[in-house]
C-alpha cells in the first residue's frame, strides 16, 4: 500500500490532534484529583492511571482505523 504525501499529512495532523486532546484530558483529570503525581501514594497513582486508561480508551476508539 502506497501512502500519498497528502495522506501522510492527514495522518500526522490526526496524531497531533489526538496527542493534544490527550494532554488536555490528562491535565484536567490531574487537576480534578487535587494532587500532583509525586504527592500521590502508590495506591492513588495506580487508581488514577487505571481511570485515565479506562476513560481514554473509550474516547480513543472512535479514532482507530482498521
Amino acid at each position: 500500500m502506497k501512502i500519498t504525501k497528502e495522506r501522510l499529512k492527514e495522518i500526522i495532523k490526526d496524531v497531533l490532534r489526538e496527542e493534544t486532546e490527550y494532554q488536555k484530558f490528562f491535565a484536567k483529570a490531574l487537576k480534578k484529583s487535587g494532587k500532583s503525581i509525586p504527592q500521590m501514594s502508590d495506591d492513588e497513582k495506580k487508581a488514577f492511571f487505571n481511570k485515565i486508561e479506562k476513560t481514554w480508551k473509550g474516547r480513543g476508539k472512535k479514532n482507530e482505523r482498521a
